[in-house]
């Protein structure tokens, strides 16, 4: 009978630790997350070859061949 409470306690132990190192993950993942869309949407706005591309007015096509 002792055997199986120390087991259990030891369950205990390793479930309560995985579930913060999971935890934990979660939290970083997100953060991460967050910056990554920061940085992105950051770097689109400085960026001014996309500026110039999107100022820029449409092309004529290519004339067909006749």
């Amino acid at each position: 009978m002792a055997i199986r409470q120390t087991q259990a306690k030891s369950n205990d132990r390793d479930d309560k630790r995985v579930f913060r190192w999971g935890a934990i993950m979660v939290v970083v993942l997100v953060v991460l997350a967050v910056l990554a869309t920061y940085l992105l949407s950051e770097s689109r706005e400085r960026s001014p070859v996309m500026q110039e591309r999107s100022q820029q007015s449409p092309q004529k096509p290519a004339a067909p061949p006749q």
